[in-house]
């Protein structure tokens, strides 16, 4: 339980409870993927989320935001359905955010004022909504990230960020309006998708952006509903939806009540809560499917045990001093490793750049108005990762001589793996030589586990509980992005080194 408290120092119980996540969600992978998904098989994961405990500096009513909003979230599911489609897990982790916001615009009337006015702005902002619209549909951007929480040109965050600019409202309301959009995830609609499907249907671009005018404010103005709506529109059938939504309302207002009276801040409260993807999305039928080939599951596991590996070095070594650092730890280790798999194969970040970029091109061509405007999330993630990775291994002054914030990163979970090691096993005998790094491709389309999301949302978790009533998003940061080593004035469209000042 949150009221528990943690006998370890913070950094201990972080990356404790980092490792403990991330070995639940592919043991249990590792033991069903060649089952059927059941909801059951992640009882492990939501066991080890249960037994999290607070550090005597954080927040109880910040902890259970996220911590009983998955336990919930679970007992919620499992009591409507006993599986849930492939379809469906795209579903799981966008419906708890709208919930929360519908139930703080209950108790607190400024901020339902605030996004009143927000919608209004909205309303007045063709020019941005226009042009931005535009070029996500023309591919102007190349690829893009629509769903990242850092406002990169083309996401949908960045588009807000610009409306936010011009908006008349509290600071602490474009914070939390933006942190629904950033860490937090209000509503699975994505920037740009109406525009184009109305510009297929009438050829009228002025009618296009009424269109998408109105999913933007829609989405603010009855968070829930247009959740609800657009699952029943795109095809969910996995449980009653409806009697979720009621249920987790009833279950969960009671935490968000308590945050809300403890002077948690508004940001935080309608960001934490999202983040139970991995029951049904990360543990689940999508991943059982990918780790059905042995050598994907030998990636995911040997990428997660270099994960362990660098976090416990880092913490021995001291090098540890924030939550946030377990995170950055986590992601430089699991990045090492998967450019160290390209390597091995011959090939380098850059060509897959390439490849991909050209392959956007063409696909907006042949796709120009049923290409989902998510489509290219993952591949974006992917490519960061490796190119990031690249950078970490290669020997100085050219890369970072193989370490992390001063840490060397241990690869013999990776360099010695049998199965990474004996690519015979899986095609003909001596032309083994891209098992390794196609197995690896069979992730870009979802990366999540390798990169590795559950000890950064444990990160990113116990950063805010530690600080309560600081906005923990919206992000300001530069993500040395991969994509802008093949279009570098990508970097002058992006907003979020500068976020803070539309603020």
């Amino acid at each position: 339980m949150a009221a528990e408290l943690s006998p370890l120092s913070l950094e201990e119980k972080v990356v404790s409870d980092a490792i403990s996540a991330q070995k639940a969600a592919v043991s249990c992978i590792k033991q069903h993927r060649h089952e059927d998904f059941l909801l059951e098989h992640s009882r492990p994961f939501v066991d080890a989320v249960r037994d999290f405990k607070r550090h005597p500096d954080q927040s109880k009513e910040a902890m259970d935001l996220y911590q009983q909003s998955l336990l919930i979230h679970y007992d919620i599911l499992t009591s409507l359905t006993k599986t849930v489609n492939a379809l469906d897990c795209a579903f799981l982790e966008w419906q708890q955010t709208p919930i929360t916001l519908d139930v703080m615009y209950r108790l607190d009337p400024d901020f339902r004022d605030a996004i009143e006015e927000f919608v209004r702005t909205i309303d007045e902002s063709d020019d941005i909504i226009g042009i931005e619209a535009t070029r996500v549909h023309n591919g102007f951007y190349g690829i893009i990230s629509s769903k990242d929480f850092a406002a990169l040109p083309g996401s949908t965050f960045n588009v807000l960020a610009q409306i936010i600019a011009r908006t008349p409202i509290d600071k602490k309301y474009k914070q939390a309006i933006l942190a629904a959009k950033s860490w937090g995830l209000n509503g699975i609609y994505v920037f740009g998708d109406r525009y184009t499907r109305v510009l297929q249907r009438c050829r009228n671009v002025q009618t296009a952006i009424e269109e998408e005018k109105r999913y933007l404010k829609w989405i603010w103005t009855e968070p829930s509903k247009v959740m609800l709506k657009l699952m029943g529109t795109l095809g969910h059938s996995s449980y009653d939806r409806f009697k979720y939504f009621e249920l987790y309302e009833k279950k969960f207002t009671p935490y968000i009540e308590a945050a809300h009276d403890a002077g948690v801040h508004v940001a935080n409260i309608v960001m934490l809560p999202t983040h139970v993807g991995d029951i049904g999305h990360h543990i689940g039928p999508s991943y059982y499917h990918i780790c059905r080939d042995d050598m994907c599951m030998a990636i995911m596991e040997s990428v997660s045990q270099t994960v362990y590996d660098t976090l416990e070095r880092a913490l021995a070594m001291g090098k540890i001093k924030s939550p946030f650092d377990v995170a950055s730890f986590a992601t430089g280790a699991s990045a090492s490793a998967m450019a160290e798999i390209l390597e091995w194969d011959g090939f380098t970040a850059d060509m897959f750049q390439d490849l991909f970029q050209k392959r956007f091109k063409n696909y907006v061509m042949t796709h120009p108005f049923d290409r989902p405007m998510v489509g290219e999330l993952h591949i974006n993630d992917w490519l960061d990762f490796v190119t990031r990775g690249e950078r970490i291994n290669a020997p100085k002054p050219r890369g970072l001589g193989g370490k992390v914030s001063g840490v060397p990163i241990d690869l013999s979970a990776v360099r010695f793996n049998s199965k990474l090691n004996n690519p015979q096993w899986y095609t003909y005998p001596y032309t083994g030589i891209t098992v390794r790094s196609t197995a690896l491709l069979r992730f870009v389309d979802q990366p999540c586990l390798l990169a590795p999301e559950p000890p950064s949302i444990v990160g990113m978790v116990n950063a805010t509980v530690l600080n309560p009533d600081v906005p923990m998003a919206p992000v300001q940061m530069c993500k040395n992005c991969a994509t802008n080593r093949f279009l570098p004035a990508k970097c002058d469209y992006c907003m979020s080194p500068g976020l803070n000042s539309v603020l």
